[in-house]
C-alpha cells in the first residue's frame, strides 16, 4: 500500500467523522449557513419541516445559481413516523407553447413556471412556527450580506459569459467579474419577495411580483406571461416501491415525472449481478446521455424526535444560473425548463416535448430504503449523475457500509459524451478510456437520513465534496 493510498484512507476516516451528526433533531444542507438556519428553527421549537424550509430559503439566497423561489422541488416527507410520500412541484409548460412559441436551452425562451413557492408553502404548513418565522434567516442574510461560499464562486466563474450575455450589470458579477474569496454579497432587493412569501405563500407570483417576473422575460424576448404563474403545481404522490429480494430490503423512489424509475431499473440490474456502470447505462432515459453533468440543484434533509422527516431537492436546473436571466429588481435567478426537463429534440407528441400545461420529466428524484426497523432516505444533486451517485450510495448502504462511508467512497460519473469519469482512488480509475479526477472532486452532494423505528434520535450525513454540512441537537 503506497503512502498516497494511506493518506487518502486517513483523510476519508477523518471526513467520515465530521460528515455525520446524531441527535433528536438533525439537518443537513448544501452550506453551513443553510444548516444553521434549520438549527435556529429547532431552537425556536420548530420541527423538521420548519427547519427544512428555512434552510431551503437560505439556500436560495446563498446558492442562487442552484435553487430559489423561481425553481422547482421534489421531496420525500413523512409525518410522525408515518409512511414517506413524494411531494412534486414542477411548473407546467407555458400557455404560449400552444400558440407556436419555441423554447431554447438557455436565455429568455428557456424560463419555466416555478414550482418552488407552492412546495415550500406546503411543507411549511406541516411545521409549527409559520412562514413569518421561517423566512427570517434568509431575510437577515439578504439584508446584512454574507461571504460568497466556495462552490458559488466556482459556479459563478463558470457562468460569467452567460450572465453577461443576458443581463446588464448584475450583483452576481461584482465589477463585471466573478466574485473572489472573502467578498460579500447583499441582496436587499430580495427582501420584499421573501417578506411576501411569508404572507402569500404559493400565491407569491400571482400578483405584482409575477408581473415584474414576466416583464423581465418579455423584454428580453421570452414569452412567459403573468397569467402563467397562477398555478399551484405541488401534489402529493405515493412512492414507487420495489422489493430487493437479494438484499432483504424495499427500495422506494419518487414517481414520474421524476427520475426515480431510472434509479429503480438500475438497482434491479445491480441486484441481478450487473456492474454499476452497465446498470446506469442501461437504465437512463436517452436524453440524459447528452445532458450536462453540472449540478444546478441542492438538497436538504431533516428529521426530528417526533418522527417527522423530509428530504428536499430543489433546483434551478443548469449549474450556470438556470436560464442565465436575473430579475435584478427582485434579486431573482430564473430557471431553465429544458435544463433538466423538456426535451427540445423530442417529437411534438412525446411525453417530454414542450407543450402548454404539460409537466416535463425531470432528473430530480429522491429515495428511501427500508430494511427491518431501519430506514435510510436521501438524494443528491448532479444533473444526469444524480441517478449514478444515488445508486452507488444505496449499493454501499445495502452492503453494510455506514452512511458516512457510503457517501465518502470513491465515485464514478458519466460525462456528456458518456465517457467514464472516476475519482483517482476508485477501482475503475485504471480502466481503459477513463478520465481520472482528484479524490472527492466530483459534484456529488449526497445527504442521507438514517432513521430507526422506536428511536427518538436520528443520524444525518452530508457529503463534504462541495461544502455540505450536517448538524444535530438533542
Amino acid at each position: 500500500m503506497t503512502n498516497d493510498t494511506n493518506a487518502t484512507q486517513r483523510s476519508r476516516v477523518l471526513l467520515a467523522e465530521s460528515a455525520a451528526a446524531r441527535g433528536g433533531r438533525v439537518i443537513s444542507a448544501g452550506t453551513t449557513l443553510a444548516a444553521g438556519a434549520g438549527m435556529a428553527m429547532y431552537g425556536k421549537g420548530g420541527n423538521a419541516f420548519d427547519a427544512a424550509v428555512a434552510a431551503a430559503l437560505v439556500e436560495g439566497v446563498v446558492l442562487p445559481m442552484k435553487c430559489g423561489l423561481a425553481g422547482d422541488v421534489v421531496a420525500l416527507a413523512r409525518e410522525a413516523n408515518g409512511p414517506f410520500r413524494a411531494l412534486i412541484s414542477v411548473g407546467p409548460g407555458a400557455r404560449a407553447l400552444a400558440r407556436g412559441a419555441r423554447m431554447t436551452v438557455t436565455g429568455p425562451c428557456s424560463v419555466g413556471i416555478p414550482g418552488a413557492p407552492h412546495a415550500y408553502a406546503t411543507l411549511a404548513a406541516m411545521g409549527r412556527l409559520g412562514r413569518k418565522a421561517i423566512v427570517e434567516p434568509a431575510m437577515k442574510l439578504a439584508a446584512d450580506g454574507f461571504a460568497w461560499v466556495r462552490i458559488a464562486i466556482e459556479l459563478t466563474a463558470g457562468a460569467q459569459k452567460i450572465l453577461q450575455s443576458h443581463n446588464g450589470p448584475t450583483c452576481f458579477l461584482p465589477n463585471g467579474r466573478p466574485p473572489r474569496p472573502g467578498e460579500r454579497l447583499r441582496l436587499p432587493q430580495l427582501l420584499p419577495l421573501l417578506s411576501d412569501f411569508a404572507t402569500e405563500g404559493e400565491a407569491l407570483f400571482f400578483g405584482a411580483h409575477g408581473a415584474v417576473f414576466a416583464k423581465r422575460i418579455q423584454e428580453a424576448g421570452g414569452f412567459l406571461e403573468a397569467e402563467d404563474f397562477r398555478v399551484k403545481p405541488a401534489a402529493w404522490h405515493e412512492l414507487d416501491a420495489q422489493r430487493l429480494n437479494s438484499k432483504g430490503a424495499n427500495l422506494l423512489v419518487t414517481p414520474r415525472p421524476t427520475h426515480g424509475a431510472s434509479l429503480a431499473r438500475a438497482m434491479k440490474l445491480a441486484c441481478d449481478g450487473a456492474d454499476l456502470v452497465a446498470a446506469v447505462r442501461k437504465s437512463r432515459s436517452p436524453r440524459t446521455v447528452a445532458a450536462a453533468a453540472g449540478t444546478g440543484t441542492s438538497v436538504i434533509a431533516a428529521a426530528d424526535a417526533d418522527g417527522n422527516a423530509v428530504v428536499l431537492v430543489h433546483s434551478n436546473s443548469f449549474q450556470h444560473y438556470g436560464s442565465g436571466l436575473v430579475v435584478e429588481d427582485l434579486g431573482l435567478v430564473l430557471n431553465n425548463r429544458p435544463g433538466r426537463g423538456f426535451d427540445l429534440a423530442a417529437p411534438p407528441n412525446a411525453a417530454n416535448a414542450p407543450a402548454a400545461g404539460r409537466t416535463p420529466l425531470v432528473t430530480l428524484h429522491a429515495w428511501a430504503i427500508e430494511r427491518g426497523d431501519q430506514t435510510f432516505a436521501g438524494a443528491t444533486p448532479g444533473g444526469a449523475n444524480q441517478m449514478p451517485w444515488n445508486l452507488q450510495t444505496i449499493v454501499a448502504l445495502l452492503d453494510g457500509n455506514a452512511p458516512a462511508d457510503s457517501v465518502l467512497a470513491p465515485r464514478f460519473a458519466l460525462g456528456a459524451d458518456d465517457k467514464l469519469i472516476c475519482e483517482h482512488d476508485h477501482p475503475l480509475a485504471t480502466a481503459a478510456e477513463t478520465s481520472v479526477v482528484p479524490d472527492l472532486s466530483l459534484g456529488s452532494v449526497t445527504q442521507i437520513l438514517s432513521l430507526r423505528r422506536g428511536e427518538a434520535e436520528s443520524d444525518v450525513v452530508a457529503d463534504p465534496r462541495t461544502g455540505a454540512r450536517a448538524c444535530a441537537m438533542p
